[in-house]
């Protein structure tokens, strides 16, 4: 993907700038103090698009803390948004879960995101290791419990909505496979 990650092309170019500003200054050539002028111009235009084209992965990466602090905070709309509303098993075991689990911490410790924009509509599954901290097995019962969790995700109308998640309980370390 091309705006995955403009960084390193970002540093190349702006070092190159440096390397050909003291260049100029030894040589006194128009076309090195040209040269160094593009490479400035390359860089900074390679972080400006970096910042504004946001793609399907990053939405995703993004996406998933904002559902853990909507757990936190026990805002069901939120993650009712996220899912898909013609999977209606799927939204009420959702809401069942949340009326179950009163988390005070949801941290995400690892996530994995893979997206396949060819499918039609695009598809995305997303691996996730996260730690819930709360009343998490019974409602007065406080304590912490590691998941793996797989969740898999179609773009519909334009928005990624989950069509489908699955977690485990793993043990530290052991992480999914």
């Amino acid at each position: 993907m091309p705006f995955e990650s403009t960084l390193p092309l970002v540093i190349a170019c702006l070092l190159g700038a440096v390397v050909a500003c003291f260049m100029w200054m030894r040589v006194q050539r128009g076309w090195v103090l040209a040269g160094a002028a593009a490479l400035a111009v390359a860089g900074v235009a390679a972080f400006v698009t970096d910042s504004l084209v946001v793609t399907d992965r990053e939405h995703l990466l993004a996406l998933f803390p904002r559902l853990a602090r909507a757990a936190e905070t026990q805002d069901v709309a939120t993650i009712m948004a996220a899912i898909d509303p013609d999977l209606r098993p799927l939204r009420d075991e959702a809401e069942r879960v949340l009326k179950h689990v009163r988390p005070t911490e949801v941290l995400i410790t690892s996530i994995d995101v893979a997206v396949d924009s060819a499918r039609r509509p695009p598809e995305a599954v997303a691996t996730l290791i996260v730690r819930v901290t709360g009343n998490v097995i019974d409602k007065g019962t406080p304590g912490a419990v590691l998941a793996g969790v797989k969740v898999l995700l179609h773009k519909k109308d334009g928005q990624w909505l989950v069509k489908d998640a699955e977690g485990e309980q793993v043990r530290p370390g052991q992480g999914r496979e």
